[in-house]
């Protein structure tokens, strides 16, 4: 996972957004967690675990130097002790740890061998993690105030940088009263027996036109002008005021870092005392469409929106069918999820006895039954929707040997990485591991260190051969395949339905054989003759294996099988690394529908590109980092999820229909 990346640049707003709240004073302890922190929740993936980012920090000694260690504490049993891996920045140690969905979590760091020096114990959870917004009715404006019953949930305090228990009001939303936070937050922590995070954001009085970025444009203003601004007759401007405070909190814990957002808003639209003031039902449905699908820019990935129908004003004005429509429309359409309809609550259900827009105590209880009643069902069938077929671990670039770094190649330390990929990599129920190439860098003793390691693998591990792994005597090129356990060059295997090909990018190249040789004077020929611009350390795949590759195709196809391809070194998109032949083996593949994606190494940065149905993957390599790069690849029926550790990041491959 590219996760040191990311995390380094959500450093500034991570840092700004969250600060540690803890009883016990930080002057008593070695180190300070300051990441994650007291009662925060993050959201756990759909494989019900979630990424932790830890970030420890101390005044003294330099970190470099120190060895620590975790543990966790749950329903009051300590877990064991286990080595905190990660990368130093500027006296912080930043990792990250997968953590099976729960809470509260009890975390705590110390020194290994020095057990004294340690940190103040934090509570966080993984479970699930909602925005809140909209108007009064998101907010804290409700008649009875409420508290969290079961005390997993908890709310994130944006403006005080620190999250705390649910208690009415709710930080970050308007009002002073009740609110349903945390009333929906029980009742979804009681049904999921996890931690529910909340963050709130509603803003009483407010008109959708409110809501849309600075400088939106729209023919006629709220009934409040303060937050919009007139341009000419017939034309207004949102001001923006809203916005920035609301995509804050969207993107304060980075790309998928919340479930959903809960909408409830519609009644400063509807039915205005003033008609001017009202909005047409085609233009909040057009309104509201721009600010989710702006939320969804902006942060960078699908937002599931929830959307009420609310449009409930006092006994009498009780609901406007134009709103009521623009808001079933975003269901209808695909662009929001279906929220309640609270215009059906109405009675006692509503503040000063049933004459106000407000929710009772009681309604209070209602509107988040209601809530309940969508979001839950919702989250089961999400959690049902991702079956997958079987996983595989990859790893790229190891490239040991005993020799100095440079720059940032690791390579002496890569022996313990690959040791702790290794050690994890066995905690999965996975069909097999491949790395893919350069699993030395140079010295053909540098196997003696590493396949030890790589042999311990519990279940099958095979090889993709990069140019490195010929770094070594020529009298020793020829002995490389068999040293690494491989029995050809290049082969393929299937898993269930799947077809598995393993390409050898150095069959035409100079590196992998000696310069005397017939093999090598081809490679020069080849160059030569094709006008290669490429570098020579890359290679191409020769015209005997591109035959043998097409069988294979035509066989996989034949039988309705899906493909990965593995190779070493890359094809798509353009860049100096690829083989010298990217261009004949990419057309070979689009000419089969099977193929659904091209995994490789040898570009130690790492690359995506989409192509005519096929996904290309450069993974990062594993010398390349103090810290680690691999990933394990969830094989779905429409797509391969990858879950990245170190500084390999997530990414999901849709296959095309």
């Amino acid at each position: 996972m590219k996760w040191v990346l990311t995390f380094a640049l959500l450093f500034p707003v991570f840092w700004k957004f969250t600060t540690a709240e803890n009883t016990l004073s930080e002057n008593n302890f070695t180190f300070k967690v300051e990441a994650p922190v007291q009662y925060q929740v993050i959201q756990r993936e759909d494989q019900n675990y979630g990424w932790v980012d830890v970030q420890v920090s101390t005044p003294e000694t330099p970190l470099s130097e120190i060895q620590l260690e975790h543990r966790l504490v749950l329903n009051g049993k300590n877990r064991s002790w286990e080595k905190l891996s990660g990368e130093w920045k500027n006296q912080n140690l930043l990792s990250r740890l997968t953590v099976p969905a729960g809470g509260w979590y009890g975390l705590e760091i110390r020194e290994a061998g020095n057990p004294d020096n340690r940190s103040q114990v934090v509570q966080f959870g993984v479970g699930e993690v909602f925005v809140v917004a909209g108007q009064s009715n998101s907010g804290n404006y409700g008649e009875l105030k409420q508290s969290t019953k079961t005390g997993l949930v908890s709310a994130f305090d944006f403006d005080n940088k620190k999250w705390q228990l649910a208690i009415d009001p709710q930080p970050g939303a308007g009002g002073r009263g009740g609110s349903i936070m945390p009333l929906l937050g029980d009742a979804l922590s009681k049904k999921l027996n996890l931690p529910i995070g909340i963050i709130a954001y509603g803003q009483g009085g407010t008109s959708v036109r409110e809501w849309l970025p600075q400088g939106s444009r729209f023919p006629n203003p709220p009934t409040v002008e303060n937050k919009v601004r007139k341009i000419k007759d017939g034309e207004w401007e949102s001001l923006g005021k809203i916005y920035p405070g609301f995509i804050e909190r969207m993107k304060a814990y980075g790309k998928n870092g919340f479930r959903a957002v809960i909408w409830h808003q519609g009644e400063s639209d509807a039915n205005q005392k003033d008609p001017t003031r009202t909005l047409s039902g085609p233009l909040y449905k057009k309104y509201l469409t721009q600010l989710i699908e702006r939320t969804r820019e902006e942060t960078g990935w699908p937002v599931p929106w929830f959307v009420a129908q609310a449009t409930y004003h006092v006994p009498g004005d009780e609901s406007d069918p134009n709103i009521r429509a623009a808001q079933a429309s975003l269901w209808k359409n695909g662009v929001a999820l279906e929220g309640p309809d609270t215009d059906q609550l109405k009675g006692k259900l509503r503040e000063r006895d049933g004459q106000g827009v407000h929710f009772s105590g009681p309604g209070l209880e209602a509107h988040a039954d209601a809530w309940f009643e969508k979001v839950s069902p919702w989250l089961a069938q999400k959690r049902n929707i991702t079956k997958y077929k079987f996983s595989f671990g990859a790893i790229a670039d190891c490239q040991y040997c005993a020799g100095p770094n440079r720059g940032s190649r690791h390579y002496a330390s890569s022996a313990g990485k690959l040791k702790e990929c290794v050690a994890e990599l066995n905690k999965h129920d996975l069909e097999f591991v491949i790395h893919l190439g350069d699993f030395i860098d140079r010295d053909y003793s540098s196997f003696d260190k590493v396949l030890p390691i790589y042999q311990s693998l519990q279940m099958p591990a095979y090889h993709a051969l990069g140019n490195h792994d010929f770094e070594v005597a020529d009298e020793l090129k020829g002995k490389v395949v068999e040293r690494m356990g491989m029995e050809s060059k290049y082969y393929e295997f299937s898993v269930e339905d799947w077809r598995f090909i393993v390409l050898d990018g150095n069959d035409v190249s100079f590196h992998a054989y000696p310069k005397n040789s017939l093999k090598y004077k081809d490679a020069e020929r080849y160059y030569r003759e094709n006008k290669i611009r490429s570098p020579r350390w890359n290679g191409a795949v020769g015209s005997e294996q591109v035959a043998w590759l097409r069988k294979i195709l035509q066989k996989a196809e034949k039988q309705k099988e899906k493909v990965a391809v593995f190779c070493h070194f890359p094809v798509y998109p353009a860049d100096p690394h690829n083989l010298w032949n990217a261009g004949e083996i990419i057309s070979l593949l689009e000419k089969f529908s099977c193929v659904k994606a091209y995994i490789n190494g040898h570009n130690h940065k790492g690359k995506y590109g989409q192509k005519d149905g096929i996904h290309y993957l450069t993974l990062k390599g594993m010398v390349e980092t103090e810290d680690n790069a691999y990933s394990i690849i969830s094989v779905a029926e429409n797509c391969l999820d990858l879950k990245g550790y170190g500084r390999e990041k997530d990414l999901t491959f849709n296959f095309k229909e």
